[in-house]
């Protein structure tokens, strides 16, 4: 066998090993919020590993939140769509709001800076916005418990 054959099936071999992301490989929220607002219009695939601060839902999408506070510019959020909630639910053992709280997590996804805008007391759109990472879901497989 030549030293080719033996690096071309190095390089095969390399390509059918499993492709599941390890925290080490994954990005920091800093550096996922970086490279969403450098995008800012297009969403970046990544991985990132976080702690789940604080869960919160809105409009039947539950968030799983890095910061204490999802408003904080440090903060990702992990939009779970209510189609996958039941399936995710099912891979932190139980009720987002009770069980993910605390856990360290891997997610793959599209990463995008989303314009969150403030309503006055009538309803209104005001003026006044912040940016908030966010990272749906729709697949139970794009979270891992690490």
């Amino acid at each position: 066998m030549t030293v080719k054959s033996v690096l071309l099936m190095g390089l095969f071999l390399t390509g059918c090993a499993s492709q599941t992301p390890s925290p080490q490989a994954a990005n920091s929220p800093q550096q996922v919020i970086s490279m969403a607002a450098e995008s800012a219009t297009q969403p970046v695939f990544t991985t990132v590993a976080l702690q789940v601060r604080a869960v919160g839902s809105q409009h039947d999408v539950t968030y799983l939140n890095s910061e204490l506070d999802y408003r904080d510019q440090r903060n990702i959020s992990i939009a779970i769509s209510p189609a996958a909630r039941m399936k995710v639910e099912a891979v932190f053992g139980g009720d987002l709001s009770k069980f993910a709280t605390g856990k360290h997590i891997l997610v793959k996804g599209r990463a995008q800076r989303v314009t969150i805008w403030f309503f006055d007391s009538n309803g209104q759109r005001s003026d006044k916005y912040y940016y908030q990472t966010q990272i749906p879901v729709s697949d139970p497989a794009q979270i891992q418990i690490i």
